[in-house]
């Protein structure tokens, strides 16, 4: 089963992106005029076909803020019938491939940091990092996969012409998980989910730390169908812990994660020490 990825702009290619694109996450589509034009613009549009079947996209378009000119990622879809192959992967860096061609030194994208299989490609896997949490960042959604939940995200950053990119790899080799650099602690319930837990002393111990430790969930989707409540424990105190981090300079830069645990932990570093 050969898997090709090729650069879209047509509308036949479009209207399969907008069909996949309701199927992934139960909801209207972009229109294709849309995408269209973001395609014919400086954005990148890449399908990823089996023959003639479109079975994952990534969508992006031209971002500008502050004086600087970058890619926005908005959307990267996977039919369900073909995920954990490394299609996702295989997208993501056949768009920055075509970024730099295209001249940009950045990609920038937005997700929901609960969802761990996210996290471990856009951080572990690609080497984004985060200084940034936007609380409720699209307002309430209706998808399958946002539902009921406030929509907050990183927003993360994808330094594709950088050399960080491959020294973080010896930054992060023989890191190991220890407890004193935990912020959020967390006990597994009768029900097999975690239940994030407050440390007593979090904010006085982690000023000193030059790697703290944040746990999400592995399987959110399925803890926020089995018990909305415990779900959104964790987006309000994940975000609190985020959002006070960000301020104080810190950045994620690296995914983390033992066997047999139910959750994974994001790792951050003063942004100042990263050398991007």
């Amino acid at each position: 089963m050969e898997i090709v990825l090729q650069k879209i702009e047509t509308i036949k290619e479009l209207e399969k992106m907008s069909q996949l694109e309701q199927k992934v996450w139960g909801a209207s589509s972009i229109p294709v005029h849309q995408t269209l034009t973001s395609a014919k613009n400086g954005g990148i549009v890449i399908g990823a076909y089996i023959g003639e079947q479109m079975v994952g996209f990534v969508y992006s378009f031209p971002g500008y803020k502050n004086g600087e000119v970058y890619l926005c990622s908005h959307m990267l879809g996977i039919d369900q019938e073909f995920r954990n192959q490394g299609i996702g992967y295989r997208l993501k860096m056949k768009q920055a491939e075509e970024a730099i061609t295209l001249g940009y030194r950045k990609i920038r994208w937005t997700y929901d940091p609960l969802e761990s299989r996210n996290g471990n490609l856009n951080i572990a896997k690609l080497g984004a990092i985060c200084s940034e949490y936007i609380e409720n960042c699209y307002g309430e959604m209706d998808d399958d996969l946002n539902k009921n939940l406030p929509s907050d995200r990183f927003n993360v950053e994808w330094l594709v012409s950088s050399p960080y990119l491959d020294y973080r790899h010896r930054m992060f080799a023989d890191l190991k998980l220890d407890k004193e650099q935990v912020l959020l602690d967390w006990m597994e319930r009768e029900s097999g989910y975690p239940e994030a837990v407050w440390k007593s002393n979090c904010w006085e111990m982690f000023r000193n730390q030059p790697v703290l430790f944040v746990p999400v969930p592995v399987n959110f989707q399925e803890l926020k169908e089995k018990d909305y409540g415990l779900a959104l424990d964790w987006r309000y105190k994940t975000r609190e812990i985020f959002v006070r981090l960000f301020a104080e300079g810190w950045a994620v830069a690296h995914v983390y994660r033992e066997l047999n645990e139910p959750v994974q932990y994001y790792v951050l570093i003063k942004r100042n020490q990263l050398p991007l």
